[in-house]
C-alpha cells in the first residue's frame, strides 16, 4: 500500500471518528497525526513543527488577549448598547456582528484573530438573550473566513495581484494580467450574498442546542468575578486596542498576539492561571492535528496529483464557465483537506499551466482558485477558525458539513458565473 493510499485511509477513519463523535476531536486529530508518523506518511519534525506553528500561537494568545477583555467590563458595555439599539432582536444582532467581522476582515491580516476578537462579544450577547451560541457562532466563523479581505485595495493583501501575475508570467502567461480591482470585483458581491445567506438563512439551519461541550465557559467565570481595579481596567482596554492596531499595521501576527498575552498576565488583568484556562486547548490541539495531516497530502505527493489529474480532466474544454468552476470545485475539495493557504500555493500554478495549455486567459480561474480557499467551512481541515467555532458553538462534525456545504457551493457558481464573464476565456 502507497503512501497516499495510506493518508486516504487515515483521512477517512479520522472522518469517521469526527462524525460519531465518540472520541474527543482533539485526540482523534493527535492520534491521526500519529498514526500518519508511525506510516512514514509524514515526517516527526513535520508533526513537532506543526505544535509551534505560527498560527498555534496566535490561536492560544489570541485566546489570551480576549479573556482579558472579557475580564473588564467593556464586553458588558458593548452588549447593553447593541442590545439596547437592536431591540433584542436575533436577526439585527447578528447582523450587527457579521458587519463588524466582515469590517475588521478588511484591515486586520489574520482571521485567526479576527473570529477571537469577535467570539467572546457574541458569547456575552448570547447569555444576556438567553440563546444558544450554536445560533451564532457558525455564521461569524464564516464573516471571518469568507468575507475578509473582499476589498483588495484596503486590505492587507493589497499587492495581490502582482504576486499573481508574477506566477502567469512565471509560468508563460503574459498576454493579460490582474490590477488591483479584479480580485474584488468577483469577491464583493460573493461576500455581499454570504453575508446575506449567514444573516437569514443559516441560523435556521443551526442546532438549537450545543452537541458538545462549549469551551467558553471559563469566559463566562471571569466576568462573574468582581471588576477590576480602575489601572488594571484600563490596562485590560489598551492591550486588547494596542494588539488590534499592530495586526492592521502589519506587524507579524504571532509576535503581536504572544506580546499582547504575555502583557495581560504581567498586568495582572489576568492570573497565569486564568490565562491557562482560557488557551482552549482542546481547540488548538485539534488544529494541530488536521494541520498535520495537511502536511501529510503534500509531502506524498497527493496535491500534485491531484493537480495533474485537473490538468488531464480539462484536456479539450475550452467552455469558460465549465473550466472556472472546476477550478472551484477542487480547490474547495482541497481546502476541505488541505490548509487553505497550501491549495493557493499548489492549485495557483496549475490553473496557469493549464489555461495557457490551451490558449485560454487564466485570470477567471485563478481568482475563482483564490474564492475556493476562502470558501470551505465544512472540516476541521479548512482553517484554524473552523475547530475554533466548533468549540465554542458546540458543534459536531456533521453539523458543520451540512450547514457549510451548500453555500459553499452557491459561491462557487455565483463567483463562476461573474468571474468567467468579467475574463472570459
Amino acid at each position: 500500500m502507497n503512501q497516499i493510499t495510506l493518508c486516504a485511509v487515515i483521512f477517512v477513519v479520522m472522518l469517521v471518528l469526527f462524525f460519531t463523535n465518540k472520541i474527543p476531536m482533539s485526540f482523534t486529530a493527535l492520534g491521526a497525526m500519529v498514526a500518519l508518523v508511525l506510516t512514514g506518511c509524514l515526517e516527526g519534525s513535520t508533526a513537532i513543527a506543526t505544535f509551534g506553528s505560527s498560527t498555534v500561537i496566535t490561536m492560544a494568545s489570541m485566546f489570551v488577549v480576549a479573556a482579558g477583555l472579557s475580564r473588564t467590563q467593556m464586553i458588558n458595555h458593548i452588549t447593553k448598547l447593541l442590545y439596547k439599539i437592536t431591540d433584542g432582536s436575533f436577526t439585527k444582532v447578528l447582523a450587527c456582528y457579521m458587519l463588524v467581522t466582515c469590517l475588521l476582515g478588511q484591515f486586520v491580516p489574520s482571521i485567526v484573530a479576527i473570529f477571537a476578537l469577535v467570539h467572546p462579544l457574541v458569547q456575552n450577547m448570547c447569555d444576556r438573550m438567553n440563546i444558544s451560541p450554536s445560533k451564532m457562532m457558525y455564521p461569524i466563523a464564516v464573516a471571518s473566513v469568507s468575507t475578509s479581505f473582499i476589498i483588495e485595495p484596503i486590505g492587507p493583501y493589497a499587492a495581490w495581484y502582482v504576486t499573481q501575475n508574477g506566477f502567469m508570467e512565471s509560468y508563460g502567461w503574459t498576454s493579460t494580467q490582474l490590477n488591483m480591482w479584479s480580485e474584488t470585483s468577483v469577491f464583493l458581491p460573493v461576500g455581499i450574498f454570504t453575508l446575506l445567506w449567514a444573516i437569514f438563512i443559516m441560523p435556521r439551519m443551526l442546532p438549537d442546542q450545543p452537541e458538545r461541550p462549549i469551551t467558553a465557559v471559563a469566559g463566562r467565570k471571569l466576568q462573574e468575578k468582581e471588576p477590576l481595579t480602575p489601572v488594571r481596567e484600563f490596562l485590560g482596554y489598551g492591550i486588547f486596542v494596542a494588539v488590534i492596531i499592530g495586526l492592521m499595521m502589519g506587524f507579524s501576527s504571532w509576535q503581536v498576539t504572544l506580546a499582547g498575552a504575555i502583557i495581560v498576565v504581567a498586568s495582572g488583568v489576568l492570573t497565569e492561571r486564568e490565562a491557562i484556562d482560557n488557551m482552549n486547548m482542546s481547540t488548538v490541539l485539534l488544529y494541530v492535528g488536521v494541520s498535520a495531516f495537511g502536511s501529510a497530502l503534500a509531502e506524498t505527493g497527493a496535491a500534485e496529483t491531484i493537480g495533474e489529474a485537473i490538468a488531464q480532466a480539462l484536456d479539450g474544454v475550452t467552455n469558460g464557465y465549465i473550466v472556472g468552476f472546476v477550478f472551484y470545485l477542487v480547490g474547495f475539495l482541497m481546502t476541505s483537506l488541505l490548509y487553505n493557504r497550501a491549495v493557493s500555493t499548489v492549485l495557483t500554478p496549475v490553473a496557469v499551466i493549464t489555461c495557457s495549455s490551451i490558449g485560454c486567459d487564466p485570470r477567471g480561474p485563478v481568482i475563482l482558485c483564490a474564492l475556493a480557499t476562502m470558501s470551505s467551512l465544512v472540516t476541521p481541515m479548512a482553517t484554524a477558525v473552523v475547530p475554533m467555532a466548533m468549540n465554542a458553538g458546540g458543534y459536531s462534525a456533521k453539523t458543520m458539513f451540512k450547514v457549510g456545504i451548500l453555500p459553499g457551493l452557491l459561491r462557487g457558481v455565483l463567483g463562476t458565473l461573474i468571474a468567467m464573464t468579467l475574463f472570459p476565456m
